[in-house]
């Protein structure tokens, strides 16, 4: 009889070796599914937060885009500014010259011409619309008090800045 007791006991061992075995098995498959569960949870977040970077870097490339556009927008701006406060400066310039040619007159009132003898001045050639280059002396003065020539247009006088500001504005138009 201690054969079939001493087999009982050899299987009643093997039973509960078994049993220890599955039991091992049960849990190393739990620690399986959880660490499986938790590295899926950890790629979905992983995946959510690389999806709401892009969109963020999205969002940001557009408001750059969009920035840069007004950027450009304002420069471009700026630079008409430039050219028209340019334009601007050389029409006070002009306007300038014109005072100070005015001033001298009002200042020499025993003087009636414009120049004195010497000094560089323009008319515009009537019949042709060019310049004609002269300096002012008695010639000068005999021609600007003639007044049998109608509309007088030789009475016209520009400075060299004059002359200068206006060949520009002519060149731009």
């Amino acid at each position: 009889m201690t054969s079939v007791q001493e087999n009982k006991n050899e299987l009643e061992s093997a039973v509960r070796y078994c049993e220890s075995a599955i039991s091992r098995a049960k849990q190393t498959i739990e620690s399986m599914e959880f660490r499986q569960e938790a590295a899926s949870k950890a790629w979905h977040e992983q995946t959510g937060r690389e999806k709401s970077l892009l969109k963020k870097l999205e969002v940001m490339t557009d408001k750059y885009d969009q920035m840069k556009g007004y950027a450009d927008k304002l420069l471009d701006e700026n630079v008409e500014v430039g050219e028209r406060n340019d334009s601007l400066k050389e029409r006070v310039n002009l306007r300038d010259d014109q005072i100070a040619m005015l001033k001298r007159k009002l200042a020499k009132r025993d003087n009636p011409y414009p120049f004195r003898e010497g000094d560089l001045y323009y008319v515009i050639n009537q019949l042709d619309g060019t310049w004609v280059e002269s300096v002012w002396d008695d010639e000068s003065e005999s021609m600007h008090d003639n007044t049998n020539v109608p509309g007088h247009p030789h009475k016209v006088y520009f400075t060299v800045d004059q002359k200068h500001v206006l060949d520009k504005f002519n060149s731009e138009s």
